[in-house]
């Protein structure tokens, strides 16, 4: 059977749990949608698509090396979706959870009541320690640490829909973004964000439990990663794993301090984007 993986802010093959999860369902159909009514939003931009298409061009060569193509579609999630699973006789749909806004959260609804209708099976699956439907926080961080303890899930051997035409990764200009000229904006795609991850961790970092208060100082000395965790071309789990890594090889002095504090930060960004979620 068929099985479309639905990538929205998970932008890479490593550690995928739900690219892990379509694989051993059946051929895999991976699928982008470029949705207008999110980008045309007022908290989007022509260098938020800068990094988003980057990205795209990225995974659409790791995705080859596994025999896949990244199908990119430019529509409505519930319009593309619905054809591509009439087109290509697909009943079930893999996705991670993501946490949004409201309008990424009404398409979500939008979506789940469309492929119930449409006897489409929708598993979504977590990426990080935030958790859906939480009752409480009691034990929260517990179960956050946990899931970032656990091994990345490896890249797995797939299947490919075959007969799709992959598509075009749309320009911003195509996509009606005003211009937005941004000459040090970060750039796109897996390879960089592990060029930061390690140029952080090897020698950035050494001064970012100070230097990341100052305007002057946080530029340089702060991870640069932001983007990266926010699309997923790495997850947060292999840059916890990579910083524990470091920690054991520099328990002490200014490098010790200045990684335990960016653990303590990467932990925050999950505490924070679960309050969103329960919101």
């Amino acid at each position: 059977m068929n099985v479309l993986l639905w990538l929205k802010r998970d932008l890479r093959i490593h550690d995928h749990p739900a690219l892990a999860h379509a694989a051993g369902l059946g051929p895999v159909l991976p699928v982008y949608v470029v949705e207008p009514s999110l980008w045309g939003g007022p908290d989007a931009s022509a260098r938020q698509w800068g990094f988003v298409a980057e990205s795209l061009g990225d995974l659409r060569g790791a995705l080859a090396g596994l025999g896949l193509p990244l199908v990119v579609r430019v529509g409505e999630a519930v319009e593309v979706l619905d054809r591509l699973c009439r087109q290509h006789h697909i009943a079930r749909i893999v996705s991670h959870e993501e946490t949004g806004n409201l309008a990424s959260y009404a398409r979500d609804r939008a979506v789940a009541a469309w492929a119930k209708a449409a006897g489409i099976a929708w598993v979504e699956l977590p990426q990080s320690g935030v958790v859906r439907r939480l009752a409480n926080r009691d034990g929260w961080a517990a179960r956050r640490d946990t899931f970032m303890g656990q091994p990345p899930v490896a890249v797995p051997e797939v299947r490919a829909v075959a007969g799709v035409e992959p598509g075009l990764i749309p320009s911003a200009r195509s996509l009606k973004l005003a211009d937005d000229p941004c000459p040090h904006r970060q750039l796109g795609g897996r390879t960089r964000g592990l060029d930061l991850l390690d140029s952080f961790l090897t020698r950035r970092g050494e001064p970012y439990r100070v230097a990341m208060s100052s305007p002057l100082s946080a530029e340089r000395a702060c991870s640069r990663l932001s983007p990266h965790v926010a699309w997923g071309t790495l997850s947060l789990r292999e840059v916890v794993q990579a910083t524990e890594a470091r920690q054991g090889e520099r328990p002490g002095g200014r490098w010790g301090g200045a990684l335990t504090s960016f653990q303590s930060r990467l932990a925050w960004r999950d505490h924070f984007v679960q309050k969103l979620e329960d919101q």
